[in-house]
């Protein structure tokens, strides 16, 4: 039985034969509804038959994202039925988030540029109903429509469903609607024929993490956590770096494409249309060598010939900067030459064009892609959409729509995708505006073992639930999960994370007790920070340094020397440590590092060389933003300067000069001013001084002599900076 109803211009189908307690989505334009309307209602069929929820079907008729928004609510809010995600498929419009980069892991352009690049494209818009906006207008010739987040909006993410994006275009030779047909054809076959999740693959493209190697002994350690069953003889978890090859690609969709993998975690640069890969090859040799710096600068007379030079004074200039002849690359345009240095240049890289040129169809089910813009949905064409389009058997990528922090936790609660959690999950939870369910958020593993539904339990279980799960669960991934739940409703205390922290024996909830005491900024938090550089698993130890360096507590000033002085610092906690001084005065620092260096205990081969390196180190570190930052405060700076130097206070800013700025921002009395300074300073949510920030923060939005503009901007600050109590 079918009922229709006319709703804020929106059909909604419910299939009402459905038995589930829970209820899902699916929202889809008019034209995809009728092209693809028997497989639509297959995918519904299998979404009731797998997942045993009761799926709704809504036609948005009016292509406007407040109305599907608010339909959502409604959804969600129903005593029967009530939805816990939903899938937008097809032409469903854009929500582009502006004034919201504090809710993203790394984005920070200007807004001042074109509002299409300027803009985060994002799901949350429909998935968390805590946010509030301000609508600010559409594209006439793209669907995009543009929101700001509100200054008395919740500034912190917890999208109350999950989502999936299921969006074709017409590219390729192929229409969006033969694309959608033959996706829910794919995705209902693996539905209904789930596997358990016991092949997983990890890569690591170059340039990321500073190519740490310990980074990425520790990340299998961790994987063995997420999926303890892959403990066994047989082996579950393969790994791909990029310097196995000079050229990886190959090996990388070969492997993507073997039928029984499950899952992949590929770590990499990226942009919407590629995958950054593999690096120019080292040379091994001499004449490997001499080829290296030809074709180095082939490339760049080529760019600067282009630019509008003369081929003579730029081969000239490279001819006297190598003290090399002129011959080494006399055929920088015969066009052999360009043929082979263009197929050479293309092979470091997966580009859009190999998914044709190859034939690349991925089986993966599942792939994660933890690069900047690979999951840009909102364009004509992306690496995600490749991957779930092709003919291939993966379903779904989770990925980001514009670029993404490397220090970050992005294999976060995977490993409840193979105790059968639906995928959604993942990047509901990941915690960032940018990352997305590309595909059916409904997709799930077989369960390896019999535990609880875990989908039940996010969607409906209680406090003394999820405090059972934290005492007795032998799996870390629901232990980590059960602190979330617990730390959001208020029922986990810093004190008890702290003793999480200290005596956990899992690396996963180690990170997931730090994470979580990051939102309390307290004297817990200063005492796990000074465990954690130097916990045994090295993503505690990397996130413990970053932390370190953002709260600006003095009293981590002895934990920061001590790793400063090691001798075998992995590469990225290295780097991590030297950007943490940064932050901090150099008197203490100093006097710290004499305390501990002089230590006869602290030994080197040339002990007093090495010392002064770390000393001078130590000097240039501190320094490296004070003079910025003063600029801020500086009666002849110009506007541009000053304006650039308070953008760098985001991410760059001296804890012992807030006071200062607090003081300027307070008396400056210039509007455009007073705005940047807020907003830059409402980045500091870790530090220290953040409880100080608030404070002036919240007197400034209450002071109506102030700017309307000031005061909101204000409001929003005093809200991103409110600790947990």
């Amino acid at each position: 039985m079918k009922q229709f109803v006319l709703t804020l211009g929106i059909w909604m189908l419910s299939l009402a034969f459905a038995q589930g307690q829970r209820g899902f989505a699916i929202v889809v334009d008019p034209q995809s509804y009728k092209e693809a309307e028997e497989e639509i209602r297959q995918y519904a069929d299998a979404i009731e038959d797998v997942n045993g929820l009761h799926v709704f079907v809504v036609i948005d008729k009016w292509g406007v994202p407040d109305s599907i928004r608010q339909e959502l609510m409604r959804l969600h809010a129903l005593d029967k039925h009530a939805i816990e995600g939903a899938v937008l498929v097809g032409d469903i419009p854009v929500a582009m988030i502006r004034d919201a980069q504090h809710l993203t892991s790394a984005f920070k352009m200007d807004q001042r540029h074109d509002r299409k690049e300027s803009s985060v494209p994002s799901d949350r818009y429909y998935d968390d109903f805590g946010l509030r906006f301000d609508y600010l207008g559409k594209d006439e010739d793209m669907p995009y429509f543009y929101y700001s987040l509100a200054p008395e909006s919740e500034q912190r993410l917890e999208p109350d469903i999950y989502t999936g994006r299921i969006r074709p275009t017409d590219c390729n030779g192929t229409s969006r609607y033969e694309k959608l047909r033959a996706y829910l054809v794919k995705v209902v076959k693996e539905k209904r024929n789930a596997e358990t999740l016991d092949q997983i693959l990890f890569f690591g493209g170059h340039g990321y993490i500073s190519e740490s190697m310990v980074a990425r002994m520790d990340e299998k350690q961790g994987l063995y956590e997420h999926f303890p069953w892959l403990r066994q003889q047989k082996n579950g978890i393969s790994f791909i770096d990029h310097t196995q090859e000079d050229f990886i690609k190959s090996r990388l969709m070969n492997e993507l494409m073997r039928p029984e993998l499950d899952f992949a975690l590929l770590h990499h640069h990226g942009y919407w249309d590629t995958q950054y890969l593999s690096n120019i090859p080292a040379p091994k040799n001499a004449f490997q060598a001499k080829e290296f710096i030809q074709n180095y600068v082939r490339s760049r007379i080529r760019s600067a010939v282009e630019d509008g030079e003369a081929v003579d004074s730029v081969m000239s200039r490279w001819e006297q900067r190598f003290d090399v002849p002129r011959s080494w690359w006399e055929n920088v345009f015969a066009p052999e030459t360009c043929r082979k240095d263009s197929l050479e240049a293309d092979e470091l890289d997966l580009h859009l064009t190999d998914f044709l040129t190859y034939g690349y169809a991925p089986d993966c089910r599942v792939v994660m892609i933890d690069a900047c813009f690979c999951g840009s949905f909102h364009r004509e064409d992306c690496i995600a959409n490749e991957y779930i389009f092709s003919p291939g058997r993966t379903v779904v990528c989770i990925a980001n729509t514009v670029n993404v922090l490397q220090d970050k936790w992005s294999d976060r609660y995977i490993g409840l995708l193979g105790l059968g959690m639906n995928v959604g999950e993942v990047a509901r939870y990941s915690g960032y505006l940018e990352s997305h369910t590309i595909g059916d958020p409904t997709f799930t593993f077989s369960p390896v073992v019999p535990v609880a539904d875990i989908n039940r339990l996010l969607a409906e279980g209680k406090v003394s639930d999820w405090k059972k799960q934290l005492k007795n669960s032998s799996f870390p991934d629901l232990q980590c999960m059960a602190i979330e739940q617990l730390v959001r409703r208020g029922e986990l205390s810093s004190v008890e994370l702290l003793d999480l922290f200290r005596q956990s024996s899992s690396s996963l909830v180690r990170v997931e007790a730090l994470v979580a005491l990051s939102g309390f900024g307290d004297d817990q938090f200063v005492e796990a920070l000074q465990l954690a550089v130097r916990d045994s698993y090295e993503l505690v130890q990397r996130f413990g340094l970053r932390f370190v360096g953002q709260s600006g507590d003095e009293r981590l000033i002895p934990a920061l020397i001590s790793v400063c002085i090691s001798n075998n610092t992995s590469e990225r906690c290295n780097f991590n440590a030297m950007n943490a001084l940064s932050f901090y005065p150099d008197k203490p620092l100093l006097a710290e590092f004499a305390k501990q260096f002089n230590d006869p205990s602290v030994r080197y081969i040339g002990k007093e060389d090495v010392g002064r390196a770390i000393e001078k180190a130590i000097r240039s570190s501190a320094a490296k933003w004070v003079e910025s930052t003063r600029s801020v405060m500086a009666p002849d700076t110009g506007d541009k300067k000053r304006r650039s130097a308070i953008r760098t206070l985001r991410n760059y800013c001296p804890h012992d000069l807030i006071p200062d700025l607090l003081a300027y921002l307070e008396t400056c009395g210039q509007p455009e001013v007073q705005v940047m300074l807020l907003e830059a300073l409402g980045w500091q949510k870790y530090s220290c001084m953040a409880d100080r920030i608030a404070v002036v923060a919240k007197a400034m939005s209450e002071k109506e002599s102030l700017a309307e503009e000031v005061r909101r901007e204000a409001l929003k600050t005093y809200n991103r900076l409110k600790r947990l109590k």
